[in-house]
């Protein structure tokens, strides 16, 4: 394997919060364990084009499973971590682990991938990948697609990125293959603060009375933002019960001030 890869150690990024340690504190063995599963949790599974926008941690559950590195001579090395899929959250032990997404000007599904060191993820026709490229062309943009198990990466050359395994043992990178598949199928982590979260809208919950409201505020005229029926409301909620919520509204609408439709 080329190059040496740095050991590892206590791996923190910008913007993380300082825990500092109270000097009256009676359970610290607690709060390690806290701050140990805290840290477990800071990465999460990637699931959405939105989430491969930030820092990325990519990994394959080859045997035993790999994740991508860079190492010193600027080569992405495979490198492998027995333990990634042990109970927890993965994540990087050393910022060589990480790398930067972020979308292509102009697209809304290519994507380039940066190395900590500040180069970019390419491979070219003959699906030779490289991570020494300090801009960005066709080469570098890859489009990924969400599958079952994973996310596969596209080159330019329609070419799917995927993790060979060597004989002698180890694996090698290349951008060669045509289908998606095991080997083609990686699984990416984003952290948690940066995962988009999906908006859901709340339901509606519309009643007899405000059906009836809306239909006075599109087709009636009323001074002041006024309006106003000549019966009870529950008549209302009788015919929607009834069935015949429609014909009422009709009626009620007939019999009211300044209808466009109903006369």
């Amino acid at each position: 394997m080329a190059g040496d890869i740095p050991k590892k150690g206590k791996l923190t990024f910008k913007g993380d919060k300082d825990h500092k340690r109270k000097k009256k504190r009676k359970a610290d063995s607690e709060d390690r364990e806290h701050q140990e599963r805290s840290s477990a949790e800071g990465w999460v599974l990637c699931d959405q084009l939105d989430d491969l926008i930030g820092p990325l941690f990519i990994t394959h559950p080859s045997e035993p499973p790999i994740c991508f590195t860079v190492n010193d001579l600027e080569q992405l090395v495979p490198y492998p971590i027995p333990d990634l899929y042990e109970e927890g959250s993965p994540a990087p032990t050393i910022t060589n682990q990480v790398f930067i997404g972020a979308r292509v000007v102009g697209s809304s599904t290519s994507f380039t991938l940066k190395s900590s060191l500040g180069k970019y993820f390419s491979a070219d026709k003959f699906g030779v990948v490289s991570i020494d490229r300090e801009a960005v062309s066709m080469i570098e943009e890859w489009k990924p697609t969400f599958v079952e198990g994973g996310v596969a990466f596209q080159n330019a050359y329609d070419k799917f990125l995927m993790v060979d395994e060597i004989a002698g043992g180890g694996y090698k990178v290349r951008a060669d293959a045509d289908s998606i598949g095991f080997c083609e199928t990686f699984r990416v982590y984003c952290q948690a603060r940066f995962k988009r979260k999906v908006k859901t809208s709340k339901k509606e919950v519309v009643d007899a009375t405000g059906i009836e409201l809306d239909n006075i505020k599109k087709f009636q005229s009323w001074g002041g933002n006024r309006s106003r029926t000549d019966q009870d409301m529950r008549e209302i909620k009788r015919a929607k019960k009834e069935g015949n919520l429609s014909e009422t509204l009709l009626d009620r609408r007939s019999k009211m001030k300044a209808d466009r439709y109903c006369k």
